[in-house]
């Protein structure tokens, strides 16, 4: 069978939770989303060109992992390509929504104790 008559059996679940891991480890390579999915490489490949597509990866460099245009709240969970601060020393750093006040509206609300 030839390889370009092959369907990919990718789904919209597994090119979501790809792009979540992606944009919070800050690597876009095709192992990396093999391993974390437990996928085949054909269909790591698939969801890194699904992502290329939609803008959050950048194009296939030969063996190297893809440039992440993509980052991710470490508070709120958004994923998106502006509004972020990193902040932090070099050791210790955190990504945040650059405005505290939508990313505080996205925040989970805490369970509150009626009694």
């Amino acid at each position: 069978m030839n390889a370009s008559t092959e369907t990919s059996t990718v789904t919209e679940e597994q090119i979501t939770e790809a792009l979540t891991m992606i944009a919070a480890g800050d690597h876009a390579a095709v192992s990396a989303v093999q391993r974390w999915l437990r996928i085949s490489f054909r269909d790591a490949n698939a969801i890194l060109d699904a992502l290329e597509k939609r803008g959050a990866v950048g194009p296939a460099s030969g063996s190297r992992a893809r440039a992440v245009y993509v980052r991710r709240c470490e508070q709120c969970g958004r994923i998106g390509k502006r509004g972020f601060q990193t902040i932090g020393d070099g050791e210790h750093t955190v990504t945040q929504c650059t405005n505290r006040a939508a990313c505080r509206k996205r925040w989970p609300k805490p369970a509150r104790d009626d009694d």
